[in-house]
């Protein structure tokens, strides 16, 4: 089954003012698309993955990796049932 993830990023301050390019989203083939967001968090990315733990795994080791990331919050679901499809 197909898993999917709205994933919410907060910047380290000192990374917030270089956000002007955001090609490097395009060479994650796990992110659908990217978000710039108001409020509490900076970024969201949708994320698609086969499974939870392939989805754990994009989050802590390759996303939290990088020092521009101060905190991030996701949001998962796998769809179980569509109307259009029964």
């Amino acid at each position: 089954m197909k898993w999917s993830a709205q994933i919410f990023v907060k910047w380290k301050p000192e990374s917030a003012a270089s956000w002007k390019n955001w090609n490097w989203s395009k060479e994650w083939p796990e992110v659908k698309s990217a978000w710039s967001t108001m409020g509490d968090w900076d970024m969201a990315l949708w994320v698609d993955a086969n499974s939870p733990e392939e989805l754990e795994k994009f989050v802590c080791d390759k996303l939290r990796a990088n020092d521009w990331v101060s905190d991030t919050k996701s949001v998962w679901w796998n769809q179980v049932w569509d109307k259009q499809a029964a």
